[in-house]
């Protein structure tokens, strides 16, 4: 080894230790959801429907990635006050560009825009939300962030016990009337907009009492001390000419429109268009309760406990007769599995649908749950994992499959549905934040059930235990696999391997 690769070595603790930070302390003025505009045409036939339905929250379920794209440009389209996004992960892709793009033209409207975004996937993109923050409507937080703007990676080793710790909310809130929640982030993934990923995703667009609801948390996130504006982070920029902004984003925008003009075209078949052609909108009514962690779950003592965590055991704990669960990261860890074992041996129902190792993005989470499915199988529950997308290979360590799942919703009792960023692994329990609507509602409980039984047997295999051994039932074309399907030896010599790595609690 060389004197200098020897220096180095022996000064990387030091720069590591050099990358320790804690979070910023700034003074920032707190701001609030606004008040409904009672005059608008919009709040008028909302308030029509809600005097029907008293304390109840009107509810569009959204299944679709292309009615989820439609839905969130047409609620900023017709902006009059505010909107307030936030999210975990915001892409700069067409459809990503495409939202922010209706977010700048409310901006020039007149709208007030905050946008919540976690920092952890900004890396890149600090010249823009400079831009963005610029604008004298639009107010742009960084959640948790890096203060070390170049050295983000040995920032978090450096700071693992802070910056490890992520907000993964998901709202969408306009005029404080209409909210947007669940599991998507903002991307062409997440919209069935890209040719190389997919995402299976599920969220709702809401009405009524809940949406305050949702506003309050967000409220409690953009004001709180782990939400930092970026101009107290990133260097001053000059003031670039909004005029000039607003011209290069339109032609990025018209540019993006030609090179998707088949998506754009596919946006017109979707049923969310013809609703809104119609000018109707079916909607649920359902008692909605929105559940959030504090934004303190981010602090690095892990002493605030999980409000999500407490409300869903309370679910749990309630169910006499089944259950339906849907999360695409799924690491019950020992105690979740046996509580769902003693929850199957009194008589529940119990059905999980999670990714194969093929279709999961992430295999480390696949190690973590590996090994509980023989103990689930021979309680009597029913697993699915869902399969590859035909003609698509996955790579074979950590490399997306490019089609997951991603939705993250649970039945319970076929009368209580949960919708939100919740996924049943340490992570969302334990580390990052999360949100989500439990709905009182039979009706959408019912629709979500059926929805998923048409769908399983083409979209997932059925697992069993023959003999101790594990089999993947296709129970479209009535084949039985024994090994992980469509995986490569390497794809799954991976996920043995990391078995062996005490990562389970950060999974």
């Amino acid at each position: 080894m060389t004197f200098a690769a020897r220096t180095l070595l022996l000064a990387l603790p030091l720069v590591i230790a050099g990358c320790a930070t804690p979070l910023p302390q700034v003074s920032q003025t707190e701001s609030y959801a606004l008040a409904p505009d009672t005059n608008q045409q919009a709040w008028e036939a909302i308030r029509t429907l809600q005097q029907a339905h008293p304390g109840q929250s009107g509810v569009y379920p959204i299944s679709d990635g292309r009615e989820a794209f439609i839905a969130r440009l047409h609620a900023a389209t017709d902006a009059q006050a505010s909107i307030d996004l936030q999210t975990y992960i915001y892409r700069d892709d067409d459809t990503g560009r495409a939202v922010l793009w209706s977010l700048w033209q409310a901006a020039e409207r007149g709208v007030r825009i905050r946008l919540l975004l976690d920092d952890m996937q900004t890396s890149g993109n600090d010249e823009a939300l400079v831009l963005l923050h610029q604008h004298p409507n639009i107010q742009v937080r960084l959640f948790n962030p890096f203060t070390k703007r170049q050295w983000r990676g040995l920032e978090l080793i450096g700071s693992f016990d802070r910056t490890n710790r992520r907000m993964h909310n998901k709202a969408f809130i306009v005029d404080n009337s209409v909210a947007i929640t669940g599991g998507r982030n903002i991307g062409d993934e997440y919209f069935d907009a890209s040719h190389d990923v997919a995402f299976g995703d599920f969220d709702v667009l809401l009405i009524g009492p809940a949406v305050i609801d949702i506003s309050t948390q967000f409220d409690d996130y953009w004001n709180s001390d782990y939400a930092i504006a970026v101009d107290a982070l990133l260097d001053a920029q000059p003031i670039a000419n909004r005029d000039d902004i607003t011209r290069t984003f339109e032609q990025r925008i018209e540019t993006d429109k030609k090179q998707q003009q088949a998506y754009i075209n596919s946006l017109y078949q979707t049923e969310l268009v013809a609703h809104l052609e119609r000018g109707e909108l079916p909607l649920y009514w359902s008692d909605a309760r929105v559940i959030a962690d504090s934004p303190h779950k981010a602090n690095s003592g892990g002493t605030e406990s999980s409000l999500m965590v407490d409300a869903l055991e309370k679910e749990f704990r309630h169910s006499s007769d089944s259950l339906l669960l849907v999360s695409p990261y799924f690491v019950p860890g020992q105690a979740g599995a046996d509580n769902l074992v003693a929850m199957a041996e009194r008589g529940l129902s119990i059905s999980i649908i999670t990714n194969s190792l093929a279709a999961t993005d992430v295999v480390a989470v696949h190690s973590g749950y590996q090994g509980y499915r023989r103990q689930l199988l021979k309680a009597g529950i029913t697993l699915y994992e869902t399969k590859r997308r035909p003609g698509v290979k996955p790579g074979s360590w950590a490399a997306s499959s490019r089609a997951s799942l991603h939705a993250k919703t649970m039945v319970f009792d076929h009368r209580t549905l949960f919708v939100g960023s919740f996924n049943l692994d340490p992570r969302s329990a334990q580390i990052n934040t999360e949100m989500g609507v439990l709905f009182d509602s039979p009706q959408l409980a019912e629709l979500m059930t059926q929805s998923l039984l048409q769908q399983l047997p083409k979209f997932t295999y059925r697992l069993s235990l023959e003999d101790d051994e594990l089999r993947w039932h296709d129970d479209q074309n009535g084949t039985v696999l024994t090994t992980e399907p469509d995986a490569s030896v390497w794809r799954r010599m991976g996920a043995w391997l990391m078995t062996w790595l005490p990562i389970e609690d950060q999974l």
